[in-house]
C-alpha cells in the first residue's frame, strides 16, 4: 500500500469508524487498513508521524491514553452535531415536494456527514406521511429556474394549474403563459412558495411552485426592488395576497400563546380584562385572514377596521346558509 493510499484511508477509518462512543487502538487501526492484503506493514512510529500529519491539516484526531491499557484514537469532531442531522433529517423526511426515492438518497447523504455507529442513530425520527410524499422530481428543475431568475433579476414565465376532480392536473386559463418578477422563495405550510410582481398589473402575487409547469428564465432584466421578505410575510395569512392595513382583534386569553406562536414576542398586545386581550397588527386583508380569524370561532372578535369586520360577517352568513341557521342581520 503506497504512503498515499494509506494516509487516505486512515483518515476515511477514523471518519467512518469512530467518534465519542467509539475508539480504536493502533493494533486495530492496524488490522483494519491491513484487511484483505498481505505483506502489510505499518509501524507505530509510521503511524504517528500519520496522525500528526493529519492533525497539521486539520483532521482532528483525540487520543485517550489511559494507566495500563493501549492508548486509542479517535475522530469526534463533526461538521454538523448529532442532533443538527437529525433536524435535517427530520425536515427531509417531512418534505412534501420530495418523493420516497429523493428522501431517501438524501438522507443518506446527510448520514456521511457522521460516523456509521452515530447514523444509525439518525432511524429514530419522524415517522413520514407518504401519502403527501411527491410522486414527481420536476419541482426541483423549477426551484432552480427560479432561484437563478432571483439572483440574475430576469423575469420568469410558467403555466399554472390545479388538480380536478378526477385527480388529474389541470392548467389555468387553458394553459395560458403567465410573466412575472420574481421576488423570493418562501417555505410555508410545507409548501414552497414564489412571490412575484405579476406583469403587467405589477401586484404581488403568490404562486405554490409544484403548481407551476414549463418554468422558463428568460433573458429579459428587470429593475431591482428592495423587498423585505420577513416584514412582508408578516402580515400574511395562509399565503393570500392583499392590501395592509392595521387590524385590532379581540381574543380570550385562551389563545394568547397561539397569537404569540403567530406574531412573536414582540406582538403588540394589550390586556382588556382578566378574560380577554387585543392584539394590534398589521395585516394583508385578504381570505386567508379572514379564514385564519373564523378558525378560532367566538373566540376572537374583530375590533377594526369595518372593512374586516363587514368580511367577517359576510363570510359567517354564507356559512350559515349551508346549515339552515337564521341570524338577525
Amino acid at each position: 500500500m503506497e504512503n498515499r493510499e494509506r494516509f487516505y484511508k486512515l483518515m476515511k477509518l477514523l471518519e467512518s469508524k469512530t467518534d465519542i462512543d467509539r475508539e480504536f487502538t493502533f493494533d486495530e487501526i492496524k488490522k483494519r487498513l491491513a484487511a484483505g492484503e498481505e505483506d502489510f506493514s505499518y509501524s507505530k512510529n509510521t503511524f504517528l508521524k500519520d496522525i500528526s500529519v493529519l492533525e497539521h491539516v486539520g483532521f482532528d484526531v483525540i487520543e485517550n491514553a489511559s494507566d495500563g491499557k493501549a492508548t486509542t484514537y479517535s475522530h469526534q469532531e463533526r461538521l454538523f452535531e448529532l442532533h443538527e442531522l437529525r433536524l435535517l433529517v427530520d425536515a427531509v423526511t417531512a418534505s412534501r415536494f420530495l418523493n420516497k426515492q429523493e428522501t431517501k438518497k438524501i438522507i443518506d447523504k446527510l448520514k456521511n456527514l457522521t460516523s456509521e455507529n452515530e447514523a444509525k442513530k439518525l432511524h429514530n425520527g419522524i415517522i413520514p406521511d407518504t401519502a403527501i410524499k411527491s410522486e414527481s422530481n420536476r419541482i426541483h428543475f423549477s426551484i432552480d429556474q427560479i432561484h437563478q431568475a432571483i439572483a440574475e433579476k430576469k423575469l420568469l414565465t410558467f403555466q399554472y394549474g390545479r388538480y380536478n376532480f378526477k385527480k388529474k392536473f389541470e392548467l389555468s386559463h387553458d394553459g395560458k403563459e403567465y410573466s412575472v418578477k420574481p421576488l423570493a422563495v418562501i417555505w410555508s405550510n410545507d409548501y414552497y412558495y414564489l412571490i412575484t410582481r405579476s406583469l403587467p398589473d405589477d401586484q404581488l402575487r403568490h404562486f405554490r411552485v409544484d403548481r407551476m409547469r414549463k418554468v422558463k428564465r428568460t433573458e429579459e432584466k428587470f429593475q431591482d426592488e428592495r423587498f423585505n421578505v420577513d416584514e412582508y410575510l408578516s402580515t400574511v395569512f395562509n399565503m393570500f395576497a392583499g392590501e395592509p392595513d392595521y387590524v385590532k382583534i379581540k381574543f380570550k386569553k385562551g389563545l394568547l400563546n397561539v397569537v404569540l406562536d403567530r406574531f412573536g414576542l414582540k406582538a403588540d398586545i394589550q390586556q382588556v380584562d382578566e378574560e380577554h386581550f387585543l392584539l394590534t397588527t398589521k395585516a394583508a386583508i385578504s381570505d386567508g385572514l379572514i379564514t385564519w380569524i373564523l378558525t378560532w370561532g367566538k373566540d376572537a372578535q374583530v375590533i377594526s377596521p369595518p372593512s374586516v369586520i363587514d368580511k367577517v360577517q359576510e363570510q359567517i352568513i354564507e356559512m350559515s346558509k349551508l346549515y339552515s341557521m337564521n341570524l338577525q342581520q
